[in-house]
């Protein structure tokens, strides 16, 4: 949910600079157009923010690089957590060793016990998808700063005058941003490449989740003395962790369409607007006509 809300805020920013052209978009909006060496940027980048910064890109410069540490930090933190839960399968084994070592020890026991083993693996395959995940993010947001500083050097553009529905058909193509690519906006297409290939990744290491409780309770059925288990051991634990991995499949599932659905529409949109300064034009001039003053107001659109 962390990662989302960087992500939500980011996209947010985006929308919100995207209305100075200075900012967001690579589309140059003056006949006057500082270029820059593209391998020199991206080589830049490779500290994120670096080209950004160093081309004057401020606002950009400062969202990818804390964005990247933020997003790193999370990493890190889901890595420790997922090495430590190692610990809780130890100290189960070393109880069912424990147990096993006795003269008279009962079948319900060590179920119990190989049931908990069961619970922390799937718990520490958990954290893992986690770590996974926040790395997948980390790695998504690189190559998004790596796309924009190709972008912010001046020496890539799209076709001259996009048309709004091709540019959607190619956005339609997923984890490509083709349709931002076609409209010269690097920027966006990074932002859609890097959503849409995290938010699908993410999902599919939840529905991996689920898959693989079923198969737990399929291996532990096996053995008769399972049934010897609590309702709450035997059932409640290994259903409320499906539920989780359900409930976090399917909500990056919606963030995945979400990404889809801005990548076409943002594609479309900004096709059809590509000459809106040109084309949309409002001036007034003075004309006499026979003596008498008049004003003329223009309206080109």
């Amino acid at each position: 949910m962390t990662k989302f809300v960087i992500f939500a805020i980011l996209i947010f920013s985006a929308s919100i600079f995207a209305v100075d052209k200075s900012v967001f978009s690579e589309i140059p909006q003056t006949d006057s157009v500082q270029t820059h060496n593209p391998l020199m940027t991206v080589s830049l980048s490779l500290i994120p923010g670096g080209g950004q910064l160093a081309t004057g890109n401020l606002a950009k410069g400062f969202i990818f690089l804390g964005s990247e540490g933020i997003i790193g930090w999370i990493a890190y933190q889901q890595w420790v957590r997922y090495r430590r839960s190692y610990q809780g399968i130890q100290r189960w084994q070393d109880s069912l060793r424990a147990e096993k070592r006795k003269d008279n020890f009962e079948a319900r026991d060590t179920m119990f016990l190989t049931n908990r083993i069961a619970l922390a693996e799937f718990d520490n395959r958990l954290q893992r998808a986690r770590y996974y995940n926040a790395s997948a993010f980390f790695g998504a947001v690189g190559v998004w700063n790596l796309l924009d500083a190709v972008g912010i050097s001046g020496q890539v553009s799209g076709v001259s005058n996009p048309n709004p529905r091709t540019a959607m058909a190619l956005s339609a193509i997923p984890f490509t941003g083709a349709g931002q690519f076609y409209n010269g906006e690097w920027f966006k297409a990074g932002l859609v490449i890097a959503s849409q290939t995290a938010f699908v990744f993410g999902g599919a290491q939840f529905q991996a989740m689920m898959n693989k409780s079923q198969k737990y309770v399929e291996e532990l059925s096996a053995d008769s003395s399972f049934l010897l288990l609590d309702r709450r051991d035997r059932t409640d634990e290994w259903r409320n962790r499906y539920r989780d991995a359900a409930r976090r499949r399917t909500m990056f599932f919606w963030y995945s369409v979400i990404a889809y659905i801005y990548g076409m529409t943002d594609a479309y949109v900004d096709a059809a607007l590509h000459n809106f300064e040109k084309r949309f034009d409002i001036s007034a001039d003075y004309t006499p006509i026979e003596n008498e003053v008049a004003f003329r107001f223009t309206w080109k659109f």
